[in-house]
């Protein structure tokens, strides 16, 4: 099976954000930790935050050709497709925060380990349920 090397692009250019994202994200993560004390609750706008950058910065960039008019309905169709990634994302980070030793009480290495986690499925979601022009209805 031969790679398609624009495929191995959009995936590349896709993780490139996620770095970006990811460093948004682990941001709000630790300072709403501060703020409220409730690391769930943190973990929860932190990802929802970091979920409506992702879709901003990816319409933008990386999905600029096959995405359409961005409206509402793309970004809730993109936050749709990215809740099994942002689950994944959001349950390895927490198990990370609250019991591996590495990351234990530390939201900025909790939340690599649970970005590097859902990287893959926000990716395939993303490419070919959301800028898909195939599943395009407008």
């Amino acid at each position: 099976m031969r790679l398609d090397t624009a495929f191995l692009i959009k995936f590349l250019q896709f993780a490139c954000i996620g770095g970006v994202v990811f460093l948004f994200d682990a941001s709000c993560f630790w300072l709403l930790i501060k703020l409220t004390g409730w690391p769930s609750l943190a973990r929860v706008i932190s990802v929802a935050l970091a979920i409506t950058l992702s879709w901003a910065l990816n319409r933008a960039l990386t999905f600029r050709r096959q995405a359409g008019r961005a409206d509402w309905r793309e970004l809730l169709k993109f936050a749709a497709s990215q809740l099994p990634g942002a689950c994944i994302n959001a349950g390895a980070s927490l198990l990370a925060f609250h019991s591996l030793p590495f990351t234990q009480n530390n939201a900025w290495l909790s939340t690599a380990v649970g970005s590097i986690a859902g990287l893959f499925a926000n990716f395939i979601m993303a490419n070919f349920f959301v800028f898909n022009k195939k599943n395009m209805t407008r």
